[in-house]
């Protein structure tokens, strides 16, 4: 008896998700419009170009279960004073542990190509 109550609150479950993953009727007799194509995630506008001021910077990458990058983490690979770099997206680390990079404190990182940079050590070109 306990099985068939089982069975018979498995295929009742299964239904409902299966009429909540249909879509609505008039859903199904609205013709399809064509669609434009797909914007990238990250609009192109947002990105800049960075410009390496320190001699040579560490792009480090975060460990798995970080977001952001710190400063014992591992470097994946070195740019030198002069490289242009671009990012799209950039870290705010507000409480987060700070950083001595290029001269000056901050808690920011630019994520680039192979991992992040410190804020410190580009500036905008």
């Amino acid at each position: 008896m306990k099985r068939l109550i089982n069975s018979a609150l498995v295929t009742a479950f299964a239904g409902s998700l299966l009429l909540t993953a249909l879509p609505a009727a008039d859903a199904l007799a609205a013709p399809a419009a064509p669609s434009a194509p797909s914007a990238p995630a990250v609009p192109q506008d947002r990105c800049v170009w960075l410009t390496v001021t320190g001699k040579k910077v560490a792009v480090r990458r975060p460990g798995k279960d970080e977001f952001s990058a710190r400063p014992n983490s591992p470097v994946h690979h070195y740019v030198y004073r002069g490289d242009r770099l671009r990012s799209c997206v950039m870290t705010f680390n507000r409480g987060e542990p700070q950083y001595r990079a290029c001269g000056r404190w901050g808690t920011d990182w630019y994520i680039v190509r192979g991992g992040q940079i410190p804020a410190t050590c580009v500036k905008r070109a």
